[in-house]
C-alpha cells in the first residue's frame, strides 16, 4: 500500500509555481515525509511542498504558509489519519462507550490510539451529525406550522406498517464537563476542577413481543425493546422537547396505536410531554386501531 500511494504521489502534476490559499504564489520547496495511520498500520509517503512566495513589497511579506496539495485526498478533517480508520472508529463509538471502543480498535489494528485521540477524530463526525439533526428538527416543525399536510406526506405516512406499542423514554444525567469547555458561573470560577452539567437524554424504540406473560394467562406477552434510538442534548427543557418530538416521529409516532411514556416524573418531564404529546396527560385507555391511546408511567 505504500508503494502504491507513492506512486500516486510520484505521477501527480507538479507545477513549478502554483497559488496558494492565502492567494500568494507558492514556489516547490521539494519532497515531504508524512506517516499516515492506515486500516493496515503506519505508512509513510512523499509528497511536493510549497511556500509562500512573496515579492517585495507585497503586503504579508513575511507569510511562510506551506501547503502540500495532495494531501488534499484525505480530505479535510483526516490530518494524519486515513478516512478508513475515522469510519471504522466512528462505527465502533456509536456502539460503543468511549474506553471499549479504544480497546477494540487497538486490538484488531496494529495502530496505537488513545481516548483523546479517538475524541478528536469523531468530533466532525458527531459535528456533522448534529447540523444534520438540528436541520431536520427545524424542518419538521416548519412542517407543522403548514395549514395544510400535502397530499403527497399523507400517502407516505400510510404506506409504512402500523406499530402496535411505542416507547418513549427520557431522563436527564449529570455529567463532568471540562474546565472553560461551558459558560461557568460565579461561584465555579471560585473554585477548582471541573464542572458538571445536566444532559438530557430519551430513547424512543418500539416495543416487541417478547415472552408469555405468564402460563394461566397465554397469549399475553411481555414487550422487550426492539431497535432503540436515541437523542442526547445539553439543552433546557423547552428546546429539548423538540428534538425528543422530532425523534418520535422519525420512529413511527404517527403510526403507533399505542404510545407508553417512562420518566421518573420530573418537573421538566412533564412539561415536554404536556408540550409535545398532550394526548398522554389524558391517559386514554382506548385501545381501539382508529384511536391513539396513550400512558404515562412516572
Amino acid at each position: 500500500m505504500e508503494e502504491i500511494l507513492n506512486h500516486a504521489a510520484e505521477q501527480a502534476e507538479r507545477p513549478s509555481k502554483r497559488e496558494g490559499e492565502c492567494g500568494h504564489r507558492q514556489h516547490l520547496v521539494g519532497m515531504r515525509s508524512k506517516q499516515l495511520h492506515t486500516l493496515m498500520g503506519k505508512v509513510t509517503i512523499e509528497r511536493a511542498y510549497y511556500q509562500c512566495l512573496v515579492e517585495k513589497g507585497e503586503q504579508n511579506a513575511a507569510c511562510s504558509h506551506g501547503q502540500a496539495p495532495y494531501d488534499a485526498v484525505w480530505g479535510p478533517f483526516a490530518g494524519r489519519t486515513s478516512p478508513g480508520v475515522q469510519k471504522l472508529l466512528g462505527k465502533f463509538v456509536s456502539r460503543l462507550t468511549l474506553e471499549e471502543a479504544v480497546d477494540t480498535f487497538t486490538s484488531i489494528l496494529p495502530l496505537p490510539m488513545s481516548e483523546r485521540q479517538a475524541l478528536n477524530l469523531i468530533q466532525p463526525v458527531g459535528e456533522a451529525l448534529r447540523e444534520q439533526e438540528e436541520k431536520q428538527v427545524q424542518a419538521l416543525f416548519e412542517q407543522a406550522e403548514a395549514s395544510s399536510t400535502l397530499p403527497c406526506e399523507q400517502s407516505s405516512a400510510l404506506s409504512f406498517p402500523i406499530i402496535r406499542r411505542l416507547y418513549i423514554e427520557t431522563d436527564g444525567v449529570t455529567a463532568r464537563i471540562r474546565r472553560g469547555s461551558v459558560a461557568m458561573e460565579e461561584a465555579e470560577t471560585k473554585r477548582k476542577g471541573d464542572v458538571y452539567r445536566e444532559i438530557k437524554v430519551g430513547a424512543v424504540f418500539e416495543g416487541v413481543p417478547g415472552r408469555e406473560r405468564s402460563e394461566l394467562v397465554p397469549g399475553v406477552f411481555l414487550d422487550e425493546p426492539g431497535p432503540i434510538q436515541y437523542v442526547a442534548r445539553r439543552l433546557n427543557a423547552e428546546e429539548f422537547g423538540r428534538f425528543l418530538y422530532a425523534l418520535a416521529q422519525r420512529c413511527g409516532l404517527d403510526r403507533a396505536l399505542e404510545v407508553v411514556i417512562l420518566g421518573d416524573g420530573a418537573r421538566w418531564i412533564r412539561r415536554v410531554v404536556e408540550e409535545h404529546f398532550p394526548q398522554a396527560t389524558q391517559r386514554l385507555c382506548v385501545k381501539a386501531p382508529s384511536q391513539l391511546a396513550f400512558s404515562v408511567v412516572f
